[in-house]
């Protein structure tokens, strides 16, 4: 993700706000995948004796949930700009940071899936604390 095409995305003019919203961003998107891989890492600790074809369908539901939380972090960094520049600034910020709340919402939304898909897979229990 490009961190330029975030700041696009969260509409701010101002540098500093544009380096702070960049920021914001960036540590949502490290926390999600953070807790992408402690749920995948929960799930292998609580299930040590699940077979070997068991190990590898697991191992690549994980390596794909990875890959589109990583297009979900690309296109958020890239979406079109809620704010336009003929609203004043207080309004632009509002939208700035409505857009930031929508990418959390999409966000935890995803990983509440993933977690789903890995409990879907047989052999496979999870308990992740939110």
């Amino acid at each position: 993700m490009t961190l330029s095409g975030a700041a696009a995305a969260l509409g701010a003019d101002d540098p500093g706000t544009r380096a702070l919203q960049q920021n914001q961003l960036q540590r949502q998107q490290q926390q999600d995948a953070l807790q992408l891989r402690m749920q995948q890492q929960q799930g292998s600790v609580q299930n040590p004796h699940v077979n070997v074809r068991q190990q590898q369908a697991i191992r690549q539901l994980e390596t794909d949930q990875q890959l589109r939380q990583q297009e979900l972090h690309y296109r958020q960094g890239i979406e079109p700009v809620s704010a336009q520049p003929s609203e004043g600034e207080d309004t632009r910020r509002a939208k700035a940071q409505m857009d930031l709340q929508k990418a959390q919402q999409q966000s935890q939304q995803q990983l509440r899936r993933f977690e789903s898909e890995l409990e879907a897979k047989p052999g496979v229990t999870m308990d992740v604390p939110r």
